[in-house]
């Protein structure tokens, strides 16, 4: 997956969050990148998002690129 930092993408849920949420990437790993979290599911995520500080180390077979910078 060709990500970069400043691109918008779209994760699956995943141990630190119960829904699928949306962010943008700060910083591209080998296999992952650290995202910003941007869009989540409130009702079910709110304590989570608190809890991770807004972000999550995402595998790129997690996400899907939704809009490139």
């Amino acid at each position: 997956m060709d990500v970069q930092i400043g691109n918008t993408v779209r994760c699956k849920a995943n141990g630190n969050m119960e829904a699928d949420f949306s962010g943008v990437i700060e910083k591209v790993y080998e296999n992952s990148a650290l995202v910003n979290i941007t869009d989540y599911d409130a009702k079910t995520d709110s304590m989570n998002i608190q809890d991770l500080q807004n972000k999550a180390v995402i595998s790129f077979g997690k996400m899907k690129l939704v809009g490139a910078k």
